[in-house]
Parts: C-alpha cells; sequence; structure tokens
C-alpha cells in the first residue's frame, strides 16, 4: 500500500460552460473587451496546419520572447515546439492592429477532446492582458475544432490558499498559507492559482503517491525540478537550454 499527499489542483475549463456573462466574470471580461479595442486577433491552428515557413518565424519569436535561459515550464510540457511530431498541438496567434505577432501560446492534445496549456510567450512591450485574452478567445473559439476541456495550469497548495483565506480558518492553516504567500515572492504559486481562478475552472486535485516518509524530501526535490522550482544542478545554463530544445 501507497500513502498519498495532496499536491495541489490542475485548473479545467469545460469549454461548453464557460462564458463571460455575470457580474462574477465583470473584471476579465472588461480586460477582454480592452484588449479587443486595442485592435489585437487571435488564430488558432493546429501545427499541422502552419506551413514551415511561418513556423520557422513562430519558433524565432518565440525563442526571442524567451525568459531567460532558465525559464519555468511546466512539469507535463513537451519542452519543444515545432516537432513534426507534434501536429495535433494547437497554436494560438496573437497579433496587433498593425498584423504584428505579439504573442503565442502552445496547446497539447487531452485526451480525444481536450487541450492542456504547455508554452506562453509574448512580446514585453505589448500590450498587458494578452495571455488572458487568447486563452478566452481559445475557450470560445474551442467547439470549432472539437474541443470540450482545457487543462490551464496546475496549482500548488491551491486549497491552502483558498481555505485559508476563509472567516474561521485555524491558526495552523493561516500560518500555512502565510509561508506560501511569502515565498510566493520568488515561485509565484499564490499568483499562479489566481490567475487560473478568474476563469472559474474545475479544480481537480492531483495527489503525490509514497512508499515511505524517508523518500518524501527526495521526492520533493524531484517534484520542484520538475515544476521548474529547482534549477538542475551540474550542467551549466546554455547547455540546459541546448538540451531541453533537442531531447
Amino acid at each position: 500500500g501507497l500513502d498519498a499527499l495532496e499536491l495541489g489542483d490542475e485548473a479545467i475549463v469545460e469549454t461548453a460552460e464557460f462564458t463571460l456573462d455575470g457580474r462574477a466574470m465583470r473584471t476579465v471580461r472588461q480586460a477582454y473587451n480592452r484588449v479587443g479595442r486595442a485592435g489585437y486577433t487571435v488564430r488558432v491552428r493546429r501545427h499541422a496546419d502552419i506551413p514551415e515557413a511561418e513556423m520557422e518565424h513562430l519558433l524565432k519569436r518565440a525563442d526571442d520572447w524567451r525568459d531567460g535561459a532558465t525559464e519555468r515550464g511546466f512539469s507535463m510540457a513537451l519542452g519543444r515546439l515545432g516537432d513534426p511530431q507534434d501536429g495535433q498541438c494547437v497554436m494560438l496567434e496573437c497579433s496587433d492592429g498593425d498584423g504584428e505577432l505579439r504573442a503565442l501560446l502552445s496547446f497539447v492534445p487531452w485526451g480525444p477532446h481536450g487541450l492542456s496549456l504547455d508554452l506562453m510567450r509574448r512580446d514585453r512591450d505589448a500590450e498587458n492582458g494578452l495571455m488572458e485574452f487568447m486563452v478566452i478567445e481559445l475557450l470560445q473559439q474551442a467547439p470549432e475544432i472539437g474541443i470540450t476541456q482545457v487543462s490551464l495550469n496546475f496549482a500548488m497548495f491551491r486549497s491552502v490558499f483558498e481555505r485559508g483565506s476563509r472567516l474561521g480558518a485555524g491558526p495552523v492553516l493561516r500560518l500555512w498559507r502565510s509561508l506560501l504567500s511569502f515565498f510566493s515572492r520568488w515561485w509565484q504559486i499564490e499568483s499562479l492559482y489566481r490567475a487560473n481562478a478568474k476563469y472559474r475552472p474545475i479544480w481537480e486535485p492531483r495527489f503525490l503517491l509514497f512508499e515511505k516518509s524517508a523518500d518524501l524530501p527526495r521526492i520533493g526535490i524531484a517534484s520542484a525540478r520538475a515544476e521548474g522550482f529547482l534549477e538542475v544542478p551540474g550542467l551549466p545554463s546554455w547547455l540546459r537550454r541546448r538540451r531541453l530544445e533537442h531531447h
């Protein structure tokens, strides 16, 4: 028998139920409309439908916008972009009113009718809110490409932030939430949860199964590396990047 430890929750949006209507979505709706009024548009297509020359341009822009050599990714990410084997992946290209590419999102297939967020890149000089604008465009266009579910991200310790902020939360829970909020200054634990929560997703818990408690420190380090909280030691940054891009 194995013991289980809850790590956090995956944010999953059912596309048929997503709506911008209602008071709860007012802030998101206003941000979406603001970006749209600024002239931004989003193109959604499978990687297989992108001509080779266009894909090369997208790859170059994605590399230009890379957030440093040790950019944090997702534990479930492919770690590559533009591979011919990934034709069923979905690319979102956001352009400004002049037709200039300003941001990219790439999603990998998840089951027969789902997508999971894989890569996010944007021009830092572009309008704020582009990522939210693109995600909403995908959710609205999803039926056209047969998508019913979209997995946005994994929010580590989500329940701690949610329950710890409630009236009547116990001292231990409040202390745990305060510690996580403190570390979020560097690791963006809380901000990632807040970014996901705005879409009002279904939260699916993710558990870690282990045999012995003595294994937890080693497992914790491996999980932190997988989620991008710790860098891989022993290799120069330029070599780590090259291995990621060509593995």
